[in-house]
């Protein structure tokens, strides 16, 4: 519950700055840099970590994970013997840098506030338990939206003679169902942050229109009828929409763990079309560029992740459920190139990556990308729908695809928190 408290006091109001220098009382500092709907950082929500982490993690964590490269974070972060100094406003020098003291010898050896588990402290299991995930709390997040409205959300297609149209927010729904039911008679508590088609936001295309308009004129753009319209469609799909779940995943629920459901799809042109490649591959947070760490809340909550070590528990969970969704799934694994995506351990499945729900899910989170959409066997498993038992795919008796993405899923959990508890 404290940690419930601590996080109504992260942000600030978005425009939200410190008092302007001394003798230019008329001086009116830039709007911080922010991303898209995001809020202006309250830095001193970072004072109950300080002496919680060494020099040496802080440094390793970041230029490890979380910073693309030492060269992305330079400008924005500094390591001196003793703390980190860490810029408030990138584009307002002038306002000053977050003083964060490392923990040395003389500190006890204490972790800031978190409201989610490690196996460790979570209650040990009886030997043989048949409820291997009992005492764990698990959100799942079927991504994106389904119903009406796949037309704002663009992950939707038809190709060839379809009779079942793709659309993946209903997809990760179906999968989130079963996920829901199997891991609940594993002893878990399940939430899901939405249980509908329906987006959970508020927000509308046509209410972002002037945020929209504001947005792009803040970064330079020229606000044009068209370019007002894309911004506000992605306002509505990704931002509005996945904060609006960070807000119910993180106030009401508090996880141990954050499960996102997605399904893949490769880069199609102008048009929808079938591609060869099908894969799988899993993320977590890391990866951040230069632009990225410029803006000011970005900054501010890959910070929060570094001091509360949610990488340690995201990669040893993504290495072990990686492997059983791939001798479930029969899928090769994805490469990155190092920039959008990158590796951070010898498996080839899991990858770093900045995506606005694994960055602001204040928690450990799986972030799942199997099964090519546009793959044709993929395309053919989605027309053949959630069918019991198992039918003959391309000259394989497999599970319907949803069961077996679950499956997948479910049995890493399993054997994960078997081996941890």
């Amino acid at each position: 519950m404290l940690f419930a408290v601590f996080l109504l006091f992260t942000v600030a109001p978005a425009g939200r700055t410190e008092a302007p220098p001394q003798g230019d009382a008329d001086f009116i500092p830039p709007h911080p840099v922010i991303a898209r709907l995001g809020q202006a950082p309250d830095w001193s929500a970072l004072d109950p970590y300080q002496g919680t982490v060494t020099r040496e993690e802080f440094t390793y964590l970041l230029n490890h994970c979380y910073a693309r490269s030492p060269e992305d974070s330079a400008d924005y972060i500094r390591i001196q013997t003793d703390r980190a100094l860490i810029l408030k406003q990138s584009n307002f020098p002038e306002l000053g840098w977050y003083d964060l003291r490392f923990r040395t010898a003389d500190h006890l050896s204490t972790d800031g506030p978190k409201f989610w588990r490690r196996p460790t402290e979570i209650d040990d299991l009886p030997a043989n338990s048949t409820k291997p995930l009992r005492g764990l709390r698990i959100a799942i997040d079927p991504g994106h939206i389904g119903g009406e409205w796949v037309t704002w959300d663009d992950r939707h297609f038809l190709l060839g003679e379809d009779t079942i149209p793709v659309k993946e927010g209903e997809m990760t729904l179906i999968v989130a169902r079963l996920l829901e039911r199997d891991l609940t008679l594993l002893g878990a508590t399940v939430y899901l942050t939405r249980e509908s088609n329906n987006p959970t936001t508020s927000e509308r295309v046509e209410t972002l229109q002037e945020e929209a308009r504001t947005y792009l004129a803040r970064r330079g753009q020229i606000p044009s009828p068209a370019l007002i319209a894309s911004t506000a469609k992605a306002m509505f799909a990704i931002s509005s929409e996945i904060r609006s779940r960070g807000e119910i995943l993180n106030g009401s629920i508090q996880p141990d763990l954050a499960l996102c459901l997605h399904f893949d799809a490769s880069p199609w042109g102008g048009r929808p079309a079938f591609r060869s490649p099908n894969h799988l591959h899993l993320l977590i947070n890391g990866c951040y560029s230069r632009s990225e760490i410029a803006e000011d809340d970005t900054r501010f909550e890959m910070t929060l992740r570094i001091l509360q070590r949610i990488y340690y528990e995201e990669l040893a969970l993504s290495d072990v459920v990686s492997k059983t969704m791939q001798k479930e799934t029969r899928l090769p694994a994805f490469h990155y190139d190092g920039k959008s995506g990158m590796s951070v351990n010898d498996n080839e499945l899991v990858w770093a990556r900045n995506l606005l729900a694994n960055r602001v899910f204040s928690c450990p989170v799986l972030f799942f990308e199997p099964f090519c959409m546009n793959h044709r066997e993929t395309h053919l498993r989605v027309q053949e729908g959630p069918y019991e038992g198992l039918r003959e795919i391309n000259g394989i008796y497999r599970k319907n695809i949803y069961q077996e993405y679950a499956d997948g899923v479910t049995s890493g959990l399993v054997r994960y928190y078997r081996k941890k508890r």
